[in-house]
């Protein structure tokens, strides 16, 4: 069974979400990763939602870019963590996701918004 891509969460308010590898596992594995972290505040629908509690943390392969971990605290993360199962479960990359459309306004958008955080800055 391959463990990295059963989904973790946490039901508490606001909600943990996570699947993959964390940046400790990831450099204990030997792995060169990298990682990026957004605040859920970046994301349209936080919002309209009015909660803007949290953020998404994505851990990449920094040679491949093949993203090797998904962590969100947010509303609804539970809901939310089942992409990043299928972004790990099919070794995806940041231009994989990057170039996957989002509906918007969506919290799911983070996860984009994340990957296309490794690429540019939104300061």
């Amino acid at each position: 069974m391959d463990y990295r891509v059963v989904p973790h969460a946490i039901f508490t308010n606001p909600q943990v979400g996570s699947v993959g590898f964390t940046d400790l596992q990831a450099n204990q594995l030997r792995f060169d990763c990298r990682c990026n972290t957004i605040p859920i505040g970046f994301v349209a629908k936080s919002k309209i939602l009015n909660d803007d509690r949290g953020l998404l943390k994505i851990v990449i392969n920094r040679k491949t870019e093949e993203i090797l971990g998904i962590h969100i605290l947010s509303t609804n993360a539970a809901n939310l963590i089942h992409e990043g199962v299928m972004i790990i479960k099919n070794h995806m990359t940041l231009d994989d996701v990057i170039n996957t459309l989002h509906v918007f306004p969506t919290l799911s958008e983070a996860i984009k918004l994340t990957a296309q955080s490794f690429k540019r800055e939104y300061l």
